[in-house]
């Protein structure tokens, strides 16, 4: 247990879920960690009750602004003051997360025979019992994203359970809150590490289980008129055409970018047409009767 893992999770308002998490960490085999809690504006006493729970944690308060990108900045701002030695290991946890007592154990036993590398943990279905979710292999040119069919094809990583050292993610840098406020900061940040040359891994060991009901507007094609917009341009919608050409313009490297920046703009032409969202933009603006 030489190696000291800081644990930056982010909060807003989900006392009972992040409890849950709590325990996990209060059950485990290595106890060589820090919490740091980036509470980005709670009212439910979240803080509160982790800081009763776990003696010693960090709490970094924000207004509720922070959203998941820049409550990871916070976080990285803080490990940059305090600077600790460059082994130490970094963890990024959602709260909405379960584990085993042996889960950061594991993940630091990973880390260590995967040197240079960001190592993301394999998300397990607690109902079916398989593994649902792993590391990703990124298509740039066409933006798209599907599950790594092997270790070689991995770029991309959530931020979900990821491990790496502090040395590591200082050469990495930080997140770009201003322009990913929330969805794409993850697949950003991988990339981004990938291409400075670390090692995309997940570890069969390293496994977490997520409340799969707590989650953003993932899926958009149900709804029509106002709701729709309403939707698509939220900061909870990983579809926001504003925030996935800001992820282009970071990540895609620049014969792909302005192809792609076309493709999200038009595929946003083609859904206000067909749901018949035309006219209320016209009279908004308007432009028309």
């Amino acid at each position: 247990m030489s190696q000291q893992v800081f644990l930056l999770l982010p909060v807003h308002n989900r006392k009972e879920v992040t409890s849950e998490l709590i325990q996990c960490l209060l059950h485990q085999t290595y106890q060589n960690y820090s919490l740091v809690l980036i509470d980005d504006g709670s009212t439910d006493g979240t803080a509160e009750m982790v800081s009763q729970a776990i003696p010693g944690v960090v709490v970094i308060r924000g207004a509720g602004d922070w959203w998941w990108g820049g409550s990871l900045q916070r976080g990285f701002d803080w490990l940059t003051q305090v600077d600790p030695d460059e082994e130490s290991v970094v963890l990024i946890m959602n709260d909405d997360t379960k584990f085993g007592a042996d889960f950061l154990k594991a993940g630091v036993d990973a880390l260590r025979r995967n040197p240079r590398s960001l190592l993301l943990s394999r998300i397990h279905d607690e109902t079916s019992g398989q593994v649902v979710e792993s590391a990703v292999h990124a298509d740039l040119r066409k933006l798209v994203f599907r599950v790594a069919r092997n270790s070689e094809e991995i770029n991309c990583l959530s931020t979900r359970g990821l491990f790496l050292s502090w040395g590591h993610m200082k050469k990495i840098g930080g997140f770009h809150p201003r322009l990913l406020p929330h969805y794409w900061s993850d697949y950003e940040y991988s990339i981004r590490a990938h291409r400075k040359g670390f090692a995309c891994v997940t570890d069969p060991e390293v496994v977490l289980t997520p409340d799969w009901s707590i989650t953003g507007n993932r899926n958009v094609e149900h709804l029509s008129g106002w709701k729709f917009i309403q939707t698509l341009f939220s900061r909870k919608t990983i579809a926001n055409p504003i925030y996935k050409t800001a992820f282009v313009v970071l990540a895609v490297p620049g014969r792909w970018m302005f192809p792609n920046i076309i493709r999200i703009w038009s595929r946003v032409l083609v859904d206000v047409v067909s749901k018949g969202v035309v006219r209320p933009l016209l009279v908004l603006f308007r432009l028309g009767p």
